[in-house]
């Protein structure tokens, strides 16, 4: 009958290579989680950088949009308290043409 299993010489080669087998990962996993540290604090970094970015962005477009709209909220707000009928009006035939292109595009 054959013998087939595998016979390691354990005795003393091998000792030596398993030591320096777990000194290398060791070393390994320090730089892994040295490295994971690394990229966790640079993700944070990135993280804050575009977020007070964002910030400035939407404050700066809040503001311009504010400007803007202020002046031309009021003058809508004086001409339909000017003219209720034309506002009324003008609302109706507004939604009486989108209603007719909706159902206009429903019917296809």
């Amino acid at each position: 009958m054959t013998d087939a299993t595998i016979k390691t010489d354990l005795a003393g080669g091998a000792s030596a290579a398993q030591s320096n087998v777990k000194a290398s990962a060791k070393k390994t996993a320090a730089k892994a989680a040295t490295a994971v540290k690394k990229a966790a604090t640079t993700v944070a970094e990135t993280a804050v950088e575009k977020t007070q970015v964002a910030r400035e962005y939407v404050h700066d477009k809040t503001d311009a949009a504010v400007a803007w709209s202020k002046p031309k909220a009021e003058a809508a707000h004086k001409a339909a308290e000017e003219h209720p009928l034309a506002l009324a009006l003008g609302t109706f035939v507004a939604g009486a043409v989108f209603g007719f292109l909706l159902a206009r595009n429903f019917d296809r």
